[in-house]
């Protein structure tokens, strides 16, 4: 699977999943389940090249980050972190702008092991 198909794939599940999160219906558990499962998939695929191909794969990587980065109760303290998570999530899914001052990078394969 190349790296464009597995972002559109993954994404909007990532998004929906956030939203279930954020709307307290999915636990941090769960995600963080979802999350490393994608990262284990991600290594899977052998992609060495750390450009990211689109600003759909920018904002991907920065909510997967944001999201293994703070904890539960971290995001739901942080009124201005949850607003930035639900506009990337919205931007997945086809309805939003960019965050602002959205920065992801793809995780480098060899650091996943």
């Amino acid at each position: 699977m190349e790296a464009k198909k597995f972002i559109d794939e993954k994404s909007g599940i990532l998004a929906e999943y956030l939203d279930f999160f954020l709307m307290r219906k999915l636990s941090y558990s769960q995600l963080n389940h979802f999350l490393w499962d994608t990262l284990r998939e991600w290594d899977n695929l052998d992609i060495y090249d750390e450009s990211t191909g689109s600003c759909k794969e920018q904002v991907f990587w920065y909510l997967l980050f944001e999201l293994k980065n703070w904890s539960s109760q971290q995001i739901f303290s942080n009124r201005i972190l949850r607003q930035q998570l639900h506009t990337g999530a919205l931007f997945l899914q086809g309805q939003g702008v960019k965050p602002y001052n959205c920065i992801g990078i793809r995780p480098i394969t060899e650091y996943l092991d």
